[in-house]
């Protein structure tokens, strides 16, 4: 009975230390975000790019959501090299991905000429 009892102990102590899976998946952008402000070099915003392109992988084979404002960033990204359809299809899917976003959407949309 003592046995039991230390072992229900341990396996409650064990339960309370569990991690819950993440719910959103930020990867390296922070630090390559950071390069890419400071530096202003191509290499510093070719890397920010693969990073965000890295968490949209990502997040997508574990299956959770990508973190506000990270479609944005890279619709961005697409704009600064006049690629205006695919800025359009990222600022949507920010859109789409967090409600609270879309009049900013919307807004950029407009200001950049990529709306419809």
């Amino acid at each position: 009975m003592k046995n039991c009892l230390g072992l229900i102990a341990v396996l409650l102590l064990m339960a309370a230390c569990a991690v819950p899976p993440p719910y959103l998946y930020y990867g390296d952008t922070s630090h390559s975000y950071y390069k890419a402000v400071k530096k202003q070099d191509a290499a510093s915003v070719a890397h920010y790019k693969a990073s965000l392109e890295d968490v949209f992988a990502k997040s997508t084979r574990l299956r959770i959501s990508v973190p506000p404002g990270l479609y944005c960033d890279y619709a961005m990204l697409l704009l600064a090299n006049n690629e205006l359809a695919g800025a359009k299809v990222y600022f949507q899917k920010e859109k789409d991905a967090w409600s609270e976003s879309a009049a900013f959407m919307d807004f950029l949309m407009q200001r950049y000429s990529v709306k419809d």
